[in-house]
């Protein structure tokens, strides 16, 4: 799947994605082109058994004033494995224009994997531009800390997936993925 996806004057986009497995490819090509575009792009990742995909995400701003807002948080189970790679390029004359991208992926099993690579090239100097990633396993310390306050192993660990991605899931437009999201995770876990 690859998306080409141009953001107009003073046009705001919000952009969620959700991955749960099908697609083994995804690429998002995405251009602020005028001044005052703004771009919110937020991509659920729920991997599962053998479910692999690689994403390419690129946003370029090529106008003044604008605006991108990446976020990537993936929680990968079984065997599933997830390669994503970002770049948020701001052109010359972008000035004023304000980036950032992350991506935070939580690994469930010894045998998932995940890699995150983000990436800024910044060929203008009056702008905000930051990034951010991890990939790691639930925390044994965590786990045990909630298990000392007589939690299961199991609720404890739903526990942590719950903070990990609550904060971000209020974030998407359509409410219903919150509720859905969870119950997949829990129905899941059982």
């Amino acid at each position: 799947m690859i998306k080409n996806i141009i953001v107009k004057e003073n046009e705001e986009l919000i952009l969620p994605v959700v991955w749960i497995g099908k697609e083994s490819e995804i690429n998002y090509n995405i251009h602020l082109a005028e001044v005052g575009s703004s771009l919110t792009f937020l991509m659920l990742l729920l991997g599962k058994k053998q479910d692999r995909v690689k994403i390419n995400v690129k946003i370029t701003h090529l106008a003044k004033e604008t605006k991108s807002k990446v976020i990537i948080k993936g929680i990968i189970n079984d065997s599933a494995d997830v390669n994503f790679e970002g770049l948020v390029k701001i052109e010359k004359g972008s000035n004023g224009s304000n980036a950032w991208l992350s991506a935070n992926l939580l690994l469930l099993s010894n045998a998932s994997k995940g890699r995150a690579v983000p990436a800024l090239e910044i060929l203008e100097n009056d702008i905000k531009a930051g990034h951010a990633t991890t990939v790691g396993k639930v925390s044994e310390q965590e786990l045990f800390y909630l298990m000392s306050r007589g939690i299961s192993k199991l609720k404890a660990r739903d526990l942590i997936i719950n903070g990990f991605l609550s904060g971000f899931l209020e974030t998407f437009p359509d409410g219903k993925i919150k509720k859905e999201t969870f119950k997949k995770l829990k129905y899941e876990n059982e």
